[in-house]
């Protein structure tokens, strides 16, 4: 029987709008019940680094959230349906606390400043944050524990994040955020200014070289995936196949900027219909 902690749960995810909710709902349930509450987490301190408030009432949410996540590990009391939620799938799956933590300081990061322009190790440590984290998280619960699983999280992750790059890109710079490497910039003769990036000489050719970066991933992560059993990764390449069709809409094209790319009813029953078909 379903519970009310799962119920509430499970509609954090609904209600984010996510096409990740329809690769959890193909999985057995006690997977099911395990991702949509790693989505959950993830989704209520991303809104946290996202919304209205000040930096300083950001960070204090957020670390509250450690300590709650830390408090999971120490088996303390807990009343919240996610924590409730977190907790079952940390013993069923014993899934690691620095991966949580990992998630949170991404958030941070985003929290503590404005990122402009990151150097190659930051991106990728912002990344390996707020993307790869989430998959070493999702391959333990797919059960998927060798290095196999965790090179195959790590594709997948940074192939996901750069595509959401590209795709936010305009949408960020109102925010003053740029994640574009400071390398790339270089690269192409632009200068590091958030005002009017996106009309600046060669910013395409910036974002083509981001999504070929990312088609390498997923060129890496279609490999590593022979190697698993199919049924296990289920969840995880539909996933793929939803952000390989964001990124088939913008690679090799010329960016719309005044038009968020996105997935339409139609793309994703052709995806889900194909998906189930293969």
């Amino acid at each position: 029987m379903t519970s009310v902690d799962q119920l509430n749960v499970e509609n954090i995810v609904k209600n984010s709008g996510s096409s990740f909710y329809w690769g959890m709902k193909l999985l057995p349930e006690i997977e099911k019940r395990a991702m949509f509450s790693v989505y959950a987490f993830c989704r209520v301190v991303d809104d946290i680094a996202d919304n209205c408030g000040t930096v300083n009432s950001k960070k204090i949410k957020l670390n509250n959230w450690k300590k709650k996540i830390n408090g999971l590990y120490k088996k303390k009391k807990i009343n919240e349906s996610i924590l409730k939620e977190l907790k079952a799938s940390i013993k069923n799956f014993d899934l690691e606390k620095k991966d949580f933590i990992s998630i949170i300081d991404g958030m941070l990061m985003d929290v503590k400043k404005k990122i402009q322009f990151p150097s190659t190790s930051e991106l990728e440590k912002y990344c390996n944050r707020v993307a790869v984290a989430v998959g070493y998280l999702s391959i333990k619960i797919f059960g998927l524990n060798d290095h196999k699983g965790k090179n195959y999280a790590y594709s997948l992750g940074m192939a996901f994040q750069l595509t959401n790059i590209v795709r936010d890109f305009r949408e960020d710079l109102g925010i003053g955020r740029c994640y574009i490497p400071d390398v790339k910039l270089k690269k192409y003769g632009i200068k590091r200014e958030i005002t009017n990036l996106e009309k600046a000489n060669k910013i395409q050719e910036v974002l083509q070289e981001i999504l070929r970066d990312a088609d390498d991933f997923f060129k890496k992560a279609d490999e590593l995936s022979i190697n698993f059993d199919k049924k296990k990764i289920v969840a995880s390449e539909l996933m793929k196949e939803f952000y390989k069709k964001i990124h088939k809409k913008m690679f090799k094209k010329k960016i719309n900027f005044k038009k968020k790319i996105k997935l339409n009813f139609f793309d994703k029953t052709i995806i889900l219909v194909k998906f189930i078909l293969r």
